[in-house]
């Protein structure tokens, strides 16, 4: 059973006439016993309040923490997702850019080969009309030459 500042201070003891402990003595005591009692008392119910307190507020710390550490794992996933969605973004980019030179090379050449067809038949073209006017010279010439064969006795013709 505990006991109460109260039931310090009522206690009663028997008296005895030889040798016994002046009353107002071992009242006094009691009566400051019963006040230290009371102080420790308060201090118990202050220090458990603030118990209570400190752990509602670890509770609390406890909670944040554990949400903060969540915040951090989510935080890092969606990061780690990030990165691996820009690395298949730039692979995809990179493909695509790798695509786009070989058709662009595809048509750089098409364009070379037709343009080399073009030069060759430019070329053969050349030929054929340096011979058609080599031979068309040629026919003049003979012409000229005949009709200044056939008209020898011209005196106009230097000699």
């Amino acid at each position: 059973m505990r006991l109460t500042p109260v039931d310090i201070r009522q206690q009663q003891f028997t008296v005895k006439t030889f040798r016994g402990f002046d009353p107002r003595e071992v009242d006094a005591f009691l009566n400051d016993v019963a006040e230290d009692y009371e102080g420790l008392l308060r201090d118990n119910a202050a220090l458990r309040e603030q118990l209570h307190g400190h752990e509602e507020r670890s509770r609390t710390v406890t909670e944040t923490e554990k949400a903060l550490k969540d915040t951090l794992v989510t935080t890092q996933r969606l990061a780690d997702e990030m990165k691996e969605s820009a690395k298949r973004d730039a692979q995809l980019a990179l493909r695509e850019a790798a695509l786009n030179a070989e058709k662009l090379m595809e048509e750089a050449r098409a364009e070379e080969a037709k343009l080399r067809v073009e030069i060759q038949g430019l070329k053969r073209l050349r030929r054929q009309l340096i011979e058609e006017l080599r031979a068309t010279v040629e026919r003049y010439d003979r012409t000229l030459s005949a009709d200044l064969s056939g008209a020898g006795g011209d005196t106009d013709r230097p000699s």
